[in-house]
């Protein structure tokens, strides 16, 4: 065709076509926003989180025999299960017999108050979410478990709000309500230890969660410090993971201070998978006398970790000694006790300082004890791979390593040897397994217990030297028995 011809044909169709468009009814902007915040979060299942406004197809899972719905709104974290055992563990093991008011400030599905009043020690429960897509699953799972529970007592109450958590714990503290337990499973650093303690009874609990780990692990020093009451940790250090986590509990436990509340953990949690660090702490009253600092009975402190000889320990220092007047911009002279007048090998002798961080026991030896023996009464003891993810020891190891970590004789031990790092480092020829080395550590008198932190981490009151000799001791017995 000639060239005009074509180009009248195209302006043609192009005029057609916006005619047809034009036709076209236009779709309705999408709503405007409510006061209910929008949906924040997915399902987790095992696997990655989607997330969704609630009309997708529900499925049930199941955790020690709840029944659990959940559908595209909720956010469900199967790894999280554990944490969950480890809340009704605790709250069945220090309940009293007029049962226990909850409240759970992040539901989502609402598992852990189903976890909860399938227990039967719940008087009532609050669940609160920001997304108020969950409201029909969350009222599904609720009214089931309510008419499910099997005690003389009468059925448990129930009820459900949809606001920021912040708001509605503020809320509850306004109108004068208490509750023996409050769960905040928070994302990130997010803090909610203000709100949440301020309505926990005095012998109550409060079970506090973060998810920061590159902050609390001093990734992210910023963070750190804004997040977290301005501490420090020192970062790719060994026993990193531990000591975040006591970073996070005397973050907690330093707000309940400022509160005038007395809180201590009862016990602690940390989970590769996030990674998570939890911990169920008591409010044992009013705080009693003047805060002392970081000195004293106070268990608030800081450690630090020698290069030169792989030695952590507390620093019993004053802080104008520890960072001057400035710890963002001079660097600590503390040196190593052990390493002061002798040659240190080229590695540095100036200890890499962490803290103000937690420096008790990570966990209450008794209510641990207790934990346990409601575990072995319930069966929760008798199949090792039930409400366990793949990297998660088993709940009786889990159950049992804290036992171990709660001896009186590793109180003031904030940290952990891995076993692969002893060798790594030069500073062991070789190293015999973990628990061979725990009974070697142990015939010469020492206290010795697995981590529940880390696989390879062994938890002593020994030094680095003490624990490389019972090494070289353990290596030649075993030597001498295969006849090398």
């Amino acid at each position: 065709e000639p060239p005009m011809a074509t180009a009248m044909a195209m302006a043609t169709a192009m005029a057609t076509a916006r005619a047809s468009m034009a036709s076209v009814t236009t779709p309705p902007p999408w709503p405007s926003p409510s006061p209910t915040p929008k949906p924040r979060g997915g399902r987790r299942v095992g696997g990655r989180a989607r997330s969704g406004r609630g009309d997708g197809a529900r499925m049930t899972v199941y955790e020690r025999g709840c029944a659990i719905d959940i559908d595209d709104a909720c956010f469900y974290r199967a790894e999280s299960a554990q944490s969950r055992d480890l809340s009704v563990l605790c709250c069945a093991a220090t309940a009293n017999d007029e049962g226990i008011d909850a409240y759970d400030a992040t539901c989502a599905s609402g598992a852990r108050a189903v976890r909860w009043m399938r227990a039967g020690f719940v008087r009532s429960v609050v669940c609160n979410d920001v997304n108020a897509n969950v409201e029909a699953v969350l009222e599904t799972n609720l009214s089931r478990a309510a008419s499910e529970v099997e005690v003389e007592a009468e059925t448990p109450a129930y009820s459900t709000t949809f606001e920021d958590a912040q708001r509605e714990l503020t809320r509850a503290w306004l109108d004068g309500q208490k509750f023996d337990i409050v769960d905040v499973d928070g994302f990130g650093s997010t803090n909610f230890a203000d709100a949440a303690l301020r309505v926990v009874r005095y012998g109550g609990l409060f079970y506090a969660c973060s998810t920061d780990g590159r902050a609390l692990c001093g990734q992210n020093p910023s963070r750190l410090q804004v997040a977290f009451g301005n501490a420090v940790v020192a970062p790719s250090r060994p026993a990193v993971n531990e000591i975040a986590l006591r970073t996070f509990i005397g973050d907690v436990v330093r707000r309940g201070a400022a509160l005038k509340l007395d809180v201590v953990p009862v016990f602690s949690l940390f989970h590769a998978h996030g990674p998570v660090f939890r911990a169920m702490f008591r409010v044992v009253g009013p705080l009693r006398g003047a805060y002392g600092g970081f000195g004293g009975d106070n268990n608030i402190g800081f450690v630090g970790h020698c290069d030169a000889c792989g030695n952590t320990s507390v620093v019993d220092e004053p802080l104008i000694r520890i960072f001057h007047h400035n710890k963002l911009e001079m660097a600590s002279t503390v040196t190593c006790a052990r390493c002061k007048g002798r040659d240190a090998d080229g590695r540095s002798a100036v200890l890499a300082l962490s803290g103000p961080l937690w420096i008790g026991p990570l966990h209450d030896a008794d209510v641990v004890h207790r934990m346990r023996d409601e575990a072995e009464r319930l069966g929760w003891l008798d199949d090792p791979t039930e409400c366990k993810e793949k990297g998660q020891m088993s709940l009786e190891d889990l159950l049992d390593a804290f036992v171990g970590e709660a001896l009186p004789a590793l109180n003031g031990v904030a940290h952990y040897f891995r076993t692969d790092e002893l060798a790594r480092k030069g500073r062991a020829a070789r190293v015999p397994p973990r628990d061979v080395l725990t009974t070697a550590l142990r015939a010469h008198g020492f206290a010795a217990t697995r981590s529940h932190i880390d696989p390879r981490g062994l938890k002593t009151n020994a030094s680095v030297q003490e624990v490389v000799k019972c090494a070289n001791d353990a290596l030649s017995a075993l030597d001498a028995i295969d006849g090398r």
